[in-house]
């Protein structure tokens, strides 16, 4: 953890070790405060909200806002290059980062023959990921 250049306070490092445990995965404002509480910190919603956009601005995470109705994840990005998109499984809900070479290529196109610059962290694919296509044709074979 290399955050020395910003002052955090003792509740901003405790989230923020939080957050560095669950790299990879997508957490809510809900589950921080659910663990704070867990630990004897109990947090306020609008003030780990306060501490995430701060977080946010410094890089630290990055925020996603899944649907209209389910509120911002925010996942843990310190270190990690540019270039990432999301896949979000329509089935179990899942979200996986992708990195590939081609999307930076469509991103190149988009911005030189469009004249568009796409933010690959707010770019997301809807589809069937690779467990609930299994399962399907596991339930299709049984029929």
């Amino acid at each position: 953890m290399n955050h020395a250049k910003t002052y955090h306070t003792k509740q901003q490092k405790t989230i923020l070790q939080f957050i560095e445990q669950t790299e990879g995965k997508y957490i809510t404002v809900s589950q921080i405060a659910k663990f704070l509480e867990q630990r004897g910190e109990p947090v306020g919603l609008t003030t780990i909200y306060r501490h995430m956009e701060r977080f946010q601005k410094e890089g630290i995470v990055q925020k996603i806002m899944l649907d209209g109705n389910s509120g911002a994840c925010f996942q843990y990005t310190a270190g990690k290059e540019e270039g990432q998109f999301l896949l979000k499984c329509e089935d179990c809900g899942h979200i996986m980062n992708m990195d590939c070479d081609h999307m930076k290529e469509l991103y190149e196109h988009v911005l030189e023959e469009h004249h568009f610059n796409v933010n690959p962290h707010r770019t997301m694919f809807y589809g069937i990921c690779e467990n609930c296509l299994a399962r399907e044709e596991k339930r299709q074979d049984r029929d």
